[in-house]
């Protein structure tokens, strides 16, 4: 493996950072891509407060061999607001990619987030990335130690079929109002203490970028005497974050014309064309007082409404596998996914006193 220098990376690598992530293609039935089109650094701003997106580059060439981040957010943990650190969107370019080349580059990139330490990093690897869960979440000689705190569900909850409303008792439901931003913030903060690692949202935060492609109307409030009792956002960042379909293999490509033509009959959303994106968006801003199942599938139904009428082919979920909201959200057919979710240690980190993990899916 070339040697390779870190940096940070800068809107002057915007082009190369986009090409990186057209060219790391998830193989499966559905070959898909995860891009961040018109720009890489529009996303990192939902990711958290500080971006710090680095780069190594082979010293002979300057090309981009790898990518990965750490983000500063404002979060909860052990139900006190701490500066948290996430890691994330670790990319290898094709012609770097094998286990050897990835170890030694995370080792390198560990090396450069662990100079400037947080009191606490996570992150979260989906169940598909062997090649990650192989090495550096193996906890080998020299990589920092990743520690298991159970699987999160990110569930591609399908919006095929019309369903009625749901009203429990005593709850009114409505979509937020300009004007109602701090009343929400203030509780979905209150409802985030209760949850491990959940992210802390300013008033601000819906006019400054962190909440991109959001705004206060797309959030399903339930109300129970006036008093905010459930919340549940609709996130659509199609705008600068794409699941990008480059091929269809095997059973998929043949079945694709057979699915769509019935699709039409039914009214179903079609599968887009190779090339083509898929039109999701993310259940975000999840917060339910006492848990309370009820309020929540109110709230989720709401969001399936009006996600399906704006055209939405998916809604992803994400709920940590022991929250007690997770039975109802599985309710509805779905395609599984997700990932494991673990605290990085670069030295001895504090201990998670048994809260339930929270994970937006929104901001992975």
């Amino acid at each position: 493996m070339p040697r390779l220098i870190f940096s940070l990376a800068t809107p002057d690598d915007d082009d190369a950072l986009r090409r990186l992530l057209r060219e790391n293609v998830m193989e499966g039935g559905i070959s898909v891509s995860f891009r961040r089109e018109p720009s890489y650094f529009l996303t990192s701003s939902v990711q958290g407060e500080q971006a710090e997106i680095y780069k190594g580059c082979n010293v002979e060439t300057g090309e981009i061999a790898v990518l990965g981040s750490r983000f500063r957010r404002a979060a909860y943990f052990n139900g006190r607001l701490e500066t948290l650190g996430y890691l994330a969107d670790l990319r290898l370019n094709r012609r770097y990619r094998s286990g050897r080349c990835l170890f030694r580059a995370y080792c390198e990139l560990g090396n450069v987030i662990a100079a400037d330490p947080l009191p606490l990093h996570t992150s979260m690897i989906l169940h598909d990335n062997a090649a990650a869960l192989s090495t550096i979440a193996a906890n080998r000689r020299g990589m920092p130690h990743y520690i298991p705190q159970g699987l999160v569900h990110t569930p591609f909850i399908r919006l095929a079929r019309p369903r009625r409303p749901i009203a429990p008792e005593g709850v009114e439901l409505r979509f937020g109002r300009a004007g109602e931003e701090g009343e929400l913030t203030d509780f979905l903060n209150r409802e985030a203490a209760r949850r491990q690692f959940a992210p802390h949202y300013e008033p601000a935060d819906w006019y400054n970028g962190r909440l991109r492609g959001l705004s206060v109307g797309d959030v399903c409030i339930a109300r129970r005497d006036g008093r905010i009792v459930g919340a549940l956002a609709g996130w659509d960042q199609h705008g600068f974050r794409q699941i990008h379909v480059e091929r269809y293999n095997g059973l998929w490509r043949l079945g694709k014309p057979l699915y769509n033509a019935a699709a039409r009959l039914l009214r179903l959303p079609l599968l887009p064309d190779e090339g083509g994106t898929i039109r999701y968006g993310y259940l975000a801003l999840t917060a339910v007082e006492k848990d309370d199942a009820d309020v929540y599938r109110a709230l989720l139904r709401a969001q399936y409404i009006r996600c399906r009428k704006l055209g939405w082919h998916y809604m992803v979920g994400s709920m940590h596998e022991n929250d007690p909201l997770l039975p109802v959200m599985n309710e509805y057919p779905h395609l599984a996914a997700g990932g494991r979710l673990f605290v990085v240690a670069f030295d001895t980190p504090p201990e998670p006193d048994g809260r339930v993990p929270y994970v937006e899916a929104a901001t992975l």
